[in-house]
């Protein structure tokens, strides 16, 4: 990816940042999470308040953010290893699905894909940094909010404790 577009996704993520400090309601621990429709791999459209019932991972990311990349063979391990407990959605700001394909397929990373290209999802997440996770219990609360990247051990622990919840 070219400076220029790492330049103008920041830029964009700036302004959108600055627009939500203005507006809607309080995203924190402890409060609702905001739902939101996307399409699913299979083409149909969802909703995250769908998966009422199940913990859920929103991760924020992009393939041109380093610590995105360093982070993604872990949130792919939760894909895996944890499916039966958790749903993942690895949510990409911005990029087309040309670019996630190919950089998934480089990558060997198995992920559960949202695509955010006009940037609605991270608006209503008030995504200004990434990567970003939000951990969701079953009953649609916000868990954890982590800016950054995660490392194993810090992941696990934030993991497990929403899974005992």
């Amino acid at each position: 990816m070219s400076y220029k577009k790492i330049i103008v996704c920041t830029g964009i993520m700036l302004l959108l940042s600055a627009a939500l400090s203005v507006q809607g309601a309080e995203l924190s621990v402890g409060k609702p999470a905001p739902d939101f429709t996307f399409t699913a791999a299979e083409g149909k459209p969802m909703k995250l308040s769908a998966y009422r019932g199940k913990p859920v991972a929103l991760h924020f990311w992009a393939t041109w953010c380093g610590p995105c990349i360093r982070e993604l063979p872990l949130i792919s391990a939760l894909t895996t290893a944890k499916a039966q407990d958790l749903t993942v959605l690895a949510i990409n700001c911005g990029e087309t699905a040309g670019e996630v394909a190919d950089f998934l397929g480089r990558a060997k990373v198995t992920l559960n894909v949202v695509m955010d290209q006009d940037y609605r999802i991270s608006q209503l997440y008030r995504i200004n940094a990434i990567p970003q996770t939000y951990l969701i219990d079953e009953a649609g609360i916000i868990q954890s909010i982590r800016i950054g990247a995660y490392n194993r051990v810090e992941l696990n622990r934030d993991v497990s404790a929403l899974l005992r919840k």
